[in-house]
C-alpha cells in the first residue's frame, strides 16, 4: 500500500492529512525521513515508525489491544460519572473505533481487551463460548474452605433461575481468593461472593482466555502478540 494509506489505518487521520504530515517531513520511516506519500510499503516491512517526532508502533488491521484498566474509569464512550477507559489510549486508536471486549465495572481494575474486528468481540464474549475470566478478589471477611466450596458448587442469585459455579477458586492470602467464571452476569464475581456469605472489596481482572495481564503498568497499553492471538484461535 502506499504510505499514506498505512498511515490513514494506524489513525492518523484523513487521507489529505496523512499526505500532508509526509510532505511536511513529519514522517520517519525505518529510520529515514520519508517525503513521498506514493511510497509502496508493506506493514512487514515496517520496523519503526516516527510521526511527529513520536515512535508509533505498528497496530495490524484489524486490531488487537490490551489495556491495565485503572479504577474509577467507566467502560463506556459516553461515560456518566468518571473519564472514558478510551481517554486511556491515543486519539489515533479511538480514530480507528477499537471497542473493548465486555467491560469491566467502574472499581474494577486489571486485563481489558480492544478490537476492531467484531468476530473476536463474539468469540470472547458470547455466553456459548465459555471463555474463562480470571479475577484476583480481595474480600471484607476471611476466605474460608466454606466459602471456596460454595463458589465451586454453585450459588443461586437474585433473579436467575439457575445456580452459578466458579470454574475454579483458590485462596491466596487470608482475604484474598482467584476466582474464574465462564459466565458474564452483571456484577457476577461481587453477587457470588455475597450470596457464599463474604463481601468484595476489591477486583481485579487477571486473564481472560488464555490472555494473561502479566507485567503491563496500570493505564498503559499494547498490542497482542502473535502467539497470544494464535492461542484465542485468531
Amino acid at each position: 500500500m502506499e504510505l499514506y494509506r498505512l498511515l490513514q489505518q494506524q489513525g492518523f487521520g484523513s487521507r489529505k492529512e496523512c499526505r500532508k504530515l509526509i510532505e511536511y517531513g513529519l514522517v520517519d520511516l525505518n529510520g529515514e525521513t520519508e517525503f513521498d506519500w506514493r511510497r509502496e510499503v508493506t506493514p512487514q516491512a515496517v520496523h519503526s515508525l516516527c510521526v511527529d517526532g513520536e515512535p508509533w508502533p505498528l497496530v495490524s488491521d484489524p486490531c488487537y489491544l490490551m489495556l491495565h484498566k485503572p479504577a474509577n474509569y467507566e467502560t463506556s464512550h459516553k461515560p456518566i460519572h468518571h473519564p472514558s477507559v478510551y481517554t486511556l489510549l491515543p486519539w489515533q486508536l479511538r480514530n480507528i473505533g477499537v471497542s473493548a471486549v465486555g467491560r469491566l465495572d467502574v472499581d474494577t481494575t486489571g486485563l481489558l481487551l480492544f478490537t476492531t474486528d467484531g468476530q473476536f468481540v463474539h468469540a470472547l464474549t458470547s455466553p456459548k463460548k465459555d471463555v474463562p475470566k480470571l479475577y484476583r478478589v480481595t474480600t471484607k471477611h476471611p476466605v474460608t474452605a466454606e466459602l471456596l466450596a460454595r463458589l465451586r458448587e454453585g450459588v443461586l442469585l437474585h433473579d436467575e433461575q439457575e445456580t452459578l459455579a466458579a470454574d475454579s477458586a483458590e485462596q491466596v492470602a487470608e482475604c484474598v481468593l482467584d476466582m474464574a467464571i465462564t459466565q458474564g452476569k452483571y456484577h457476577q464475581v461481587k453477587r457470588m461472593v455475597a450470596a457464599a456469605g463474604n463481601r468484595v472489596e476489591q477486583l481485579h481482572r487477571l486473564a481472560m482466555g488464555s490472555v494473561t495481564l502479566g507485567e503491563l503498568a496500570e493505564g498503559q497499553w499494547r498490542v497482542l502478540r502473535t502467539d497470544e492471538l494464535a492461542a484465542l484461535g485468531f
